[in-house]
């Protein structure tokens, strides 16, 4: 339903391209104009993504924790990845298949987040296997529906590949509203086969952003709101520590910091200079993922080895 969406949309923008190009064309030979009008439609996304990290900075400033300077260090980065989501993989690369390496090491489930779909794990998919991973993804549908609903389509997407693969449990690895609908999934099937959850920039404890989205997710992502009151209430300390959370400074998203940090969980990382949707693609958080996917996976490892 995304990849449709963002496809019409995708059609919306080339035809006002288009029709931006035929106005400067009157003054500016047609390759200028058309290089020009597509100049100006970057520049209009890049101010609507400076104004999300302006947001994040204002609220980070009244109150949140002090961080180091990099907003704009951080800009540059989340621009092209929010440009190349929005017009490239969330329309058109979202229908790639599991990822099967040949000697797999453990299964990996990749929940998407807000507004997306499967195409945003594209590249961190192919890393994952290369690295002898089992990976797969889902898309969360109908977009706008509550995140409790998303819950059940993650533990049903978790027995599936436990199932498929041999495995008793998974992980799950979650970008924003994601680790959400993971945290959903364990509290309505706390039986289902997800061993642990690493979540990318999670609003845990809510994100004032989410009162510039539609639907019923967005409003339950709101800070102090009913929903996450309750998901935090029936949330045991043993649940909590089945989690490990990754939160960055410099979030354009997800503000002030500890917003993304799930007390209780038993390891976290936080990151500077990366925006919100980098947080996939950041060496050092990559690194980290690395590293804990081995520490969890390391007793069926060994079993592997062994047998």
């Amino acid at each position: 339903m995304m990849a449709w969406a963002m496809r019409g949309f995708t059609l919306g923008v080339a035809i006002l391209v288009a029709l931006t190009s035929w106005a400067l064309s009157a003054w500016l030979p047609w390759p200028a104009a058309v290089l020009a009008a597509l100049l100006l439609a970057v520049a209009i996304h890049a101010a609507i993504v400076a104004l999300g990290f302006a947001l994040a900075r204002l609220l980070t400033d009244r109150t949140g924790p002090a961080g180091p300077p990099g907003w704009l260090a951080a800009m540059p980065r989340e621009t092209y990845l929010s440009l190349r989501n929005m017009y490239l993989d969330i329309p058109w690369r979202h229908r790639w298949p599991m990822r099967l390496p040949p000697r797999a090491r453990g299964a990996v489930l990749l929940v998407h987040g807000y507004g997306c779909n499967r195409g945003i794990w594209r590249d961190f998919d192919t890393w994952l296997a290369a690295r002898g991973w089992t990976v797969a993804a889902l898309d969360l549908e109908p977009p706008r529906a509550g995140i409790d609903r998303f819950g059940e389509q993650v533990a049903a997407e978790a027995a599936a590949l436990a199932l498929r693969t041999g495995r008793e449990r998974v992980t799950v690895i979650a970008h924003s509203m994601g680790g959400l609908a993971a945290r959903a999934a364990l509290r309505g099937a706390p039986d289902a086969p997800i061993g642990h959850v690493i979540t990318l920039g999670t609003p845990h404890r809510g994100t004032w952003h989410a009162r510039f989205g539609r639907g019923r997710c967005a409003t339950q992502m709101l800070p102090d709101s009913p929903w996450l009151g309750a998901l935090h209430a029936a949330e045991t300390p043993a649940m909590a520590s089945r989690y490990t959370c990754i939160a960055s400074h410099h979030d354009n998203i997800v503000c002030p910091v500890d917003r993304a940090l799930l007390p209780g969980a038993s390891a976290s990382l936080v990151v500077a200079r990366v925006g919100h949707m980098a947080l996939a693609h950041d060496a050092a958080v990559r690194a980290f993922i690395e590293d804990r996917l081995e520490a969890l996976h390391a007793p069926e490892m060994a079993e592997s080895d062994a047998a």
